[in-house]
């Protein structure tokens, strides 16, 4: 047998199994080819293998050897494939913004020098891929994806043609064009559970965009049974990438669905799948776990955990939330205040999240009239994009700078929208707020009612605050304060200040501080004299 048909038989049995995904045999074939011809084709094979075993050094390796074997041999088109790869590889795998960036360039750069509508088709594709996971500018990525889709379809590139319509569906659900991505999502995920995709990688990044649209839009029971068919495709054909992404998706859904014990077995699962990777994906099972870690009232490590992903969005909400728990508003307003300035006003999606926290942190920092203009800033989004998870969010927002009855018909509200979208913690809370709403318009049993059904949605996470502030509201005789704090909280009633409570307690003012906006967080209330006067009526002194 000539060497010549060895080769065309390792290749053949090397693509063969990296499309069944069989990619230890995969790799063995490509290397096997690699030793007899030094072909870049087989580079760029061995680069998707490593890709799909996690591997971040062998697939960047292998692809910037396909990237040089390419370019000696003066195929520019290849090589431009190969560096448009390496522009979103490289930011996935943690080698930085500036690198990912730096390939995408050097790739138009070189179709520059020949245009390829198939090529620059990808290397749009790619732009689009880095701007909206990396850069998250919706606006930009959606330019670029439509581009890719348009290339696609006019050159018969499927996969092209259906990732770049994937990728612009995303776009425009981040954008608050929620109908019309959502379609287009679903379009692309019938396509790939149909096989219409080659490219298993596309497969599963077009279905995980489905998943992370659906998380953005409040729809957590569409999120599920996509995550479902996925994981089942996952485990099916192997591919632990696709796995490790949409078990972090779903342990977000479980979490905001208030099924704390099975997000803790996902997350615990993950957290040891992701230790050696060097994915950036590894960041939001950090985040998500610490995010559960908040909700069960380990705060310290919460913090410990969302500082590991410090720099990401909802790890940022997430720690915002925590210094509010703490009763540190300042720092958490510092948080929120700058998170601000980076969420451009037309990422809907994204603004909303950062401004369903910011508004209860302006009110905690005396910020009233900063506070009503984020509540009406969140209302105006709710509107143009009319989902019960937006509508929940929004009426909780004008609930804090509401008072009185209209206060309570705000929570209510926005216990009744959070109930329709699956949001078991977030009905919890605005149950809780409402019971205190209830209480200071003087209806007793209406806040007890309410009490006691945040109680029965909290049940999973008794070591929270809310669960026990929850106790204590529905006459379960639970205080909802610490020891400590109810000596403060004496003192205060007595009408002492911070320095007089300190020096009687023998403790710092700072850390009476803290402790009186703990107070006022667990009974839901925004002064002195209203937790003094509740304490009172509660029969909490």
């Amino acid at each position: 047998m000539t060497d010549g048909v060895v080769v065309d038989n390792l290749v053949a049995a090397a693509e063969s199994a990296l499309r069944a995904g069989r990619w230890h045999e995969a790799r063995e074939a490509f290397l096997a080819v690699i030793e007899i011809t030094d072909d870049p084709a087989a580079y760029d094979g061995l680069a998707q293998v490593a890709w799909w075993l996690d591997d971040a050094d062998a697939a960047l390796g292998a692809r910037e050897a396909a990237y040089r074997g390419y370019r000696e041999a003066a195929d520019l088109r290849a090589a431009a494939r190969a560096a448009s790869s390496l522009g979103y590889d490289s930011v996935l795998f943690g080698r930085g913004l500036a690198v990912g960036r730096g390939w995408l360039a050097r790739a138009d750069d070189l179709l520059r020098e020949t245009p390829a509508a198939v090529e620059v088709g990808w290397l749009e594709l790619r732009r689009a891929e880095l701007i909206l996971n990396a850069e998250h500018d919706p606006r930009a990525g959606l330019v670029h994806a439509q581009a890719a889709h348009r290339i696609g379809r006019d050159s018969g590139a499927t996969d092209l043609d259906l990732a770049g319509q994937a990728l612009a569906g995303l776009a425009k659900v981040h954008l608050g064009d929620v109908d019309a991505g959502m379609a287009m999502l679903d379009g692309t995920a019938a396509a790939a559970t149909a096989g219409d995709l080659d490219d298993l990688m596309w497969t599963g990044k077009s279905l995980c965009w489905l998943i992370s649209a659906c998380q953005a839009a409040g729809d957590l029971s569409r999120a599920a049974s996509w995550c479902d068919r996925v994981t089942d495709l996952s485990v099916r054909r192997e591919l632990a990438p696709l796995f490790t992404a949409c078990r972090t998706q779903y342990a977000s859904v479980l979490l905001a669905q208030g099924q704390c014990a099975e997000a803790e077995d996902v997350l615990a699962d993950l957290v040891q799948r992701t230790s050696q990777s060097r994915r950036i994906s590894g960041l939001d099972v950090v985040t998500q776990l610490g995010e559960l870690r908040r909700r069960q009232g380990r705060y310290d490590e919460a913090e410990a955990l969302l500082a590991r992903a410090e720099f990401e969005t909802e790890s940022t909400i997430a720690r915002a939330r925590l210094r509010l728990d703490r009763g540190e508003p300042e720092p958490a307003w510092e948080l929120v205040a700058r998170l601000l300035t980076t969420v451009a006003s037309d990422q809907q999606l994204a603004r909303a999240r950062v401004l369903s926290v910011a508004v209860p942190t302006a009110m905690a920092v005396d910020q009233k009239q900063d506070a009503t203009k984020y509540a009406d800033e969140l209302c105006s989004i709710a509107g143009a994009v009319p989902t019960d998870s937006l509508h929940a969010a929004a009426a909780a927002a004008a609930a804090w700078v509401t008072d009185g009855r209209e206060r309570v018909d705000r929570w209510t509200d926005a216990v009744r929208h959070a109930a329709r979208a699956g949001l078991r913690f977030d009905e919890a809370d605005y149950r809780l707020e409402l019971a205190s709403a209830h209480a200071a318009t003087g209806s007793l049993e209406a806040s007890r009612d309410q009490a006691r059904r945040a109680a029965e949605l909290l049940v999973a996470v008794p070591t929270s605050p809310g669960y026990r502030r929850a106790c204590h509201l529905a006459g379960s005789g639970a205080s909802p304060l610490t020891a400590r704090q109810q000596q403060v909280l004496q003192l205060l009633a007595q009408g002492m200040s911070n320095d007089q409570i300190a020096r009687a307690l023998v403790l710092s003012p700072h850390t009476v501080h803290r402790h009186v906006a703990n107070i006022f967080q667990a009974l839901g209330v925004g002064s002195r004299a209203a937790a003094a006067a509740y304490a009172v009526r509660s029969g909490l002194l």
